[in-house]
């Protein structure tokens, strides 16, 4: 934590953000806290020897934090650390700041009270600082934290799982969000709801420890990526508030789950020399992954991790040793449309359901509706839809108008269905043509798609498997057949297989800072065909890992009603879904 902290303002400089400077510069100083609370939670003379602290203390003394208002709601997402900080620490927080300076800041919290908030998340910091001023008794709004509890409410699914708004977003928002929130508030407040927040972080668990592999790598996936180790800030509110007490794990798995992911984090590129920063990025100092709400300061939401800093030093998390999770060949994820497949190498999402209605977010495609995401090989971003070359195939369908060189692939789900071996969903392109995707799971490192595509038109076809970074045309060969496409290196292999020898087999070739994962060129194997306007049918077998693992007794049939894998002697039926 100490490590990350920077050591001036001036990396504020490097990138811009959505929102004004001053609320940047606030982003600056409360985000830290995230760590440096926890850390010295009960020493005044250590907290005020930090910058952020100093700063704050005058933001507030000197009455200059800036205006709350519908145009500066950001700053509700900054202040929900000051909801932590009252709830958590009361007098030992509040003690900062002269009897002036706390009235001032306790009348700037309640702005947050006449604003309008969007649907979803955020709604949580309503909770937390109304939650948090309630305990203190001090001055709050019963009426907003009434109606955000009520509105938190309207997003649950079922099953530990929340939906952020009316979309179709499953993404870690779930976790370092919506359950950290609940689990923070639990700890401070008198209110029941606060068990419920307990047992719905306790639910989740089941499925959430799937999203990270043996190496400590999380998925990449969803929006947000920049923010990195928030994804283990659950696990640590899951300790802090007891709720692991309520899963089926121990303390030692879900130690294995933090220090693993940590120990990955601090091997990776990260930040910047000069101040020490985080950058925006995910593997690396990587802008073109960022969000428009993305600030220099941003990347610091992964201080939310550090809050196990609260811990005593004695505390069993600290004494007892990681214990090995158990690897789950396949599990189903329905609210997140999701099949989960797991070995020692790789944890992979298998995803049907999910993709982002805004689509003014950056990237959305990429971060969303790609058909697999695996936390080996990350995922491309595109960087133009002119090209093949300078469009994100890997793991994805794409089509372009015959002649134009000009990709598109899919942005939204029409409808999503998940069954125990496989899910399906259907799809648009340019409102014309239709595809139905069905995704199977094999094992850990494979998978089979089929795809039924109606198009009125002639057109292109490209499909990807996994990207393999390092991987560069001028030293490494690919073994291409004719149907069968197969990338090597040291880090691995990469193989995509046309089942149905309709599609020619080949490589796509990607430039550096595409990857998330890899600054480096990367390839991919593709498949690509001309269809003329109908309905075709494609199966594809896709497999990549460290180690080779070929898959070499796998038959593919198509029946009138359904499709028909056979493997290692199991048959998995794939019933297909009314004609498109």
């Amino acid at each position: 934590m100490l490590e990350l902290v920077p050591v001036d303002d001036d990396y504020l400089t490097q990138s811009g953000g959505s929102y004004l400077k001053e609320i940047r510069q606030l982003e600056s100083i409360l985000r830290p806290l995230w760590g440096i609370l926890p850390a010295y939670k009960g020493s005044i003379d250590k907290l005020s020897t930090f910058d952020a602290i100093k700063k704050l203390k005058q933001c507030v003394e000197e009455e200059r934090l800036p205006n709350i208002s519908i145009e500066n709601r950001q700053i509700a997402v900054e202040a929900g650390v000051i909801g932590y900080a009252i709830g958590q620490f009361g007098n030992n927080f509040l003690q900062l700041f002269s009897k002036k300076g706390r009235s001032y800041l306790i009348q700037w919290l309640n702005q947050l009270n006449r604003i309008e908030f969007p649907a979803g998340n955020w709604y949580f910091f309503l909770i937390l600082i109304n939650g948090a001023l309630k305990e203190n008794k001090l001055a709050y709004s019963e009426e907003r934290l009434t109606f955000a509890k009520e509105a938190i409410e309207s997003f649950y699914l079922g099953d530990g799982w929340y939906s952020d708004g009316a979309n179709y977003q499953r993404d870690y928002y779930v976790a370092f969000a919506f359950h950290f929130y609940g689990m923070l508030y639990s700890r401070f407040t008198s209110d029941p709801h606060g068990e419920v927040y307990l047992q719905r972080a306790a639910l989740f668990a089941k499925d959430f420890k799937h999203w990270f592999d043996p190496a400590g790598r999380s998925l990449p996936f969803g929006r947000s990526l920049t923010y990195r180790f928030a994804h283990i800030s659950y696990w640590s509110a899951l300790i802090l508030s007891g709720a692991y007490h309520q899963t089926d794990m121990s303390i030692g798995e879900i130690k294995e789950i933090i220090t693993r992911n940590i120990r990955f984090w601090q091997n990776q590129p990260i930040s910047l020399p000069k101040e020490k920063n985080l950058s925006i990025g995910y593997g690396y100092n990587q802008l073109i992954l960022s969000e428009d709400y993305n600030a220099p300061a941003s990347p610091m939401w992964a201080f939310k991790a550090f809050v196990l800093l609260e811990l005593q030093p004695d505390d069993p998390f600290w004494l007892v040793d990681e214990e090995k999770l158990s690897i789950a060949d396949v599990r189903v994820q329905e609210h997140a449309g999701f099949h989960i497949t797991q070995n020692e190498n790789q944890t992979i999402a298998l995803s049907n359901l999910q993709y982002s209605k805004n689509q003014k977010m950056f990237h959305q495609t990429e971060k969303y509706t790609k058909f697999a995401y695996s936390s080996y090989f990350g995922f491309n971003l595109s960087r133009d839809n002119q090209g093949i070359e300078s469009f994100a195939i890997d793991s994805t369908l794409a089509f372009s108008i015959k002649g134009h060189d000009q990709y598109q692939t899919r942005q939204t789900n029409l409808a999503s269905r998940v069954f125990s071996t496989y899910s399906w969903s259907r799809w648009i392109v340019w409102n014309e043509i239709i595809v139905e995707s069905y995704l199977v799971p094999v094992n850990g490192d494979t998978h089979i798609r089929i795809h039924v595509v109606d198009t009125p038109y002639d057109i292109e076809t490209f499909e990807g498997g996994y990207p393999l970074f390092d991987w560069n045309p001028k030293y490494d060969s690919p073994t291409v057949e004719q149907y069968r496409s197969c990338l090597e290196n040291r880090f691995g292999y990469s193989l995509i297989q046309d089942l149905k020898e309709n599609r020619c087999a080949g490589i796509v070739n990607q430039g550096p800072n595409t990857n998330v994962y890899s600054p480096e060129k990367n390839g991919i194997p593709i498949l690509k065909s001309e269809l003329s306007k109908g309905i075709h049918v494609f199966a594809t077998l896709v497999s990549g890992g460290p180690k080779k693992s070929p898959v070499d007794d796998l038959k593919f049939s198509e029946m009138r009603n359904y499709y028909q894998i056979k493997i290692r002697g199991k048959i998995i039926k794939i019933i297909k879904e009314q004609s498109v």
